[in-house]
């Protein structure tokens, strides 16, 4: 997955921030950071607008099969056991529920990602300080809340970062596939992600090098058009 999401990187600046001491709040002073998967201009209503707006049935469970795993996957790697990752997992989700109907987002200060993470870290404070046997990291999860909310800049951290990059690509690759055709996506499976010549996959496929090619780069670009509608939250421009 790293050479994917190398293959579909640009530079393109992303503002980190303050967080407010209420998770419907976003704001505070700029800081400036690269993200990935640039130069992408959302064509369609992001997934956190459709979720924000309750315009779609659908999109509360396509939020939610996104971001589990993520979210799981990062506290579990924090050293909680499954069944205390699930539990600040669920605390997560039911004040993302409660929260996102009115959230909004100050698009020059930050991203969605790093409220999420905003929110995660108060997660974890929150089951830390009700912990009976608190040590080192529960104690960091705490200090970070307490930061947040007194409005101190505390930047989302890099494993977070990539995290959500991963998570992003993975959940997107899989809708592209099932709607392209299997030699257009042979075409850029192995040209752009397995990093092969276009005439060494032509000649597997029955194609011109050029065709590869050019079948290659519709599919990239159908790639960074969803992924777009998960990262550039709330319909940026």
């Amino acid at each position: 997955m790293s050479a994917t999401a190398a293959t579909l990187s640009s530079p393109r600046p992303s503002l980190g921030i303050h967080p407010a001491s209420t998770p419907g709040n976003f704001t505070g002073p700029s800081r400036r950071r690269a993200s990935k998967l640039g130069d992408m201009q959302p064509t369609r209503t992001s997934l956190i607008q459709r979720v924000r707006d309750q315009s779609d049935a659908d999109s509360w469970r396509e939020f939610v099969s996104l971001y589990e795993p993520l979210l799981l996957s990062y506290v579990k790697n924090r050293g909680l056991s499954e069944i205390d990752a699930g539990d600040v997992v669920q605390d997560i989700f039911i004040l993302l529920l409660r929260a996102l109907p009115s959230f909004q987002l100050d698009h020059s200060r930050g991203r969605f990602r790093t409220w999420l993470w905003q929110v995660m870290m108060n997660a974890l404070a929150d089951r830390a300080r009700k912990s009976k046997t608190r040590g080192r990291a529960e104690d960091e999860y705490i200090d970070r809340s307490d930061k947040l909310k007194s409005g101190a800049e505390v930047a989302e951290d890099e494993d977070w970062i990539s995290a959500h990059r991963r998570r992003v690509l993975e959940f997107v690759l899989p809708k592209v596939q099932a709607k392209t055709q299997e030699k257009t996506w042979t075409c850029f499976e192995q040209h752009i992600l397995k990093n092969r010549s276009g005439a060494e996959v032509g000649a597997e496929v029955g194609l011109s090098a050029n065709a590869v090619c050019v079948n290659a780069a519709r599919v990239l670009a159908k790639v960074r058009e969803l992924c777009a509608d998960y990262m550039e939250e709330l319909g940026d421009e």
